[in-house]
């Protein structure tokens, strides 16, 4: 029975070879499919990443304005409140709680802009750099014995070419770093484009597109910080305010105002932290934050109030 399975196969050599050329095949789109499915799961994990990179920068610029907003028009309520009218309460809140919020928001347009220009300018320093790295290799290989001047001129071609090619290189790398691929395969794609005409040069430049649209949504995160704190600002800067809309008396709106702002500053670190942590523990972590932002949050609140009671003793009561 063997020795006539060895003779098919000697009589229809085709045979086996068409088996393992579909074995083979079946294997190679086996590994496509994988490295796919890999790249795919990659892509979304990129996208996932840079999805909670947002909403971290948006909650700290979020958080920044909220605290502002809960303790500057707290004290200035508070404040206000030693003069016994809620309606001349109501409407200086509002007034800061307005120019707060603008005032707020352009510091921090400004500053995310500052930040922006200076990660362009550190880019391109690193870019020129690797560009006129070029020029001292010509200076160099001019100093070397029996280099003529042309042969200087075309070393420094060769190796500007060379500093061209490692800039290409730097961007492909860049490129390919949010896919986690191991570090022969990064390999094995580069020598693939490199060993093609000008293969790094053209991949540069179909990576461009991607680079601006970057340089693009960098340019409009400044925006965006700003929108973010003052929408912070006006939402913390309302809940002191509101129990003036409702209490009797302005004394009693003090002290739901201080309870409120207590409330909303334990709630807002707690329910951050409760959101977005992956820890076992992060019940106690939520709590820890709640409590942590309340203590600090308390500090500008517990000074401002005691700061009108110091002035009522001294001058012995409101005006």
């Amino acid at each position: 029975m063997g020795s006539r399975s060895s003779e098919q196969q000697a009589l229809l050599p085709g045979v086996s070879d068409n088996n393992n050329y579909s074995t083979s095949r079946s294997s190679s789109y086996q590994s496509i499919s994988t490295l796919n499915d890999d790249y795919d799961s990659d892509a979304l994990e990129h996208d996932k990443a840079k999805r909670d990179l947002f909403i971290a920068r948006f909650l700290a610029d979020f958080t920044l304005g909220f605290s502002d907003g809960l303790t500057v028009p707290f004290a200035l309520t508070a404040g206000l409140s030693s003069l016994g009218t809620a309606q001349t309460v109501i409407y200086a809140g509002f007034a800061e709680l307005c120019a707060g919020s603008i005032s707020m928001g352009i510091g921090g347009y400004l500053s995310a802009l500052d930040e922006v220009r200076a990660n362009e300018r550190c880019q391109n320093i690193e870019d020129k750099k690797l560009l006129e790295g070029s020029k001292d290799d010509v200076e160099e290989a001019r100093s070397l014995p029996y280099h003529t001047e042309d042969d200087a001129t075309e070393i420094g071609s060769n190796l500007g070419e060379d500093n061209s090619n490692r800039v290409s290189e730097e961007m492909v790398r860049q490129h390919l770093n949010p896919l986690n691929l191991p570090p022969h395969m990064v390999s094995e794609i580069l020598s693939t484009i490199a060993s093609r005409q000008k293969g790094l040069e053209s991949t540069a430049l179909a990576l461009k597109p991607k680079e601006k649209a970057e340089r693009i949504q960098s340019a409009i995160w400044p925006i965006m910080s700003g929108i973010s704190i003052s929408l912070g600002y006006v939402i913390g800067g309302l809940i002191p305010l509101l129990p003036y809309f409702f209490t009797p008396t302005v004394g009693v709106g003090l002290c739901w105002s201080t309870a409120f702002c207590l409330v909303a500053l334990f709630g807002f670190g707690f329910g951050k932290c409760w959101m977005f942590s992956e820890e076992k523990s992060y019940w106690r972590q939520s709590l820890w934050e709640g409590f942590r932002m309340l203590v600090l949050g308390s500090l500008a609140a517990i000074a401002s109030v005691l700061c009108i009671k110091l002035l009522e003793t001294s001058t012995g009561g409101p005006p």
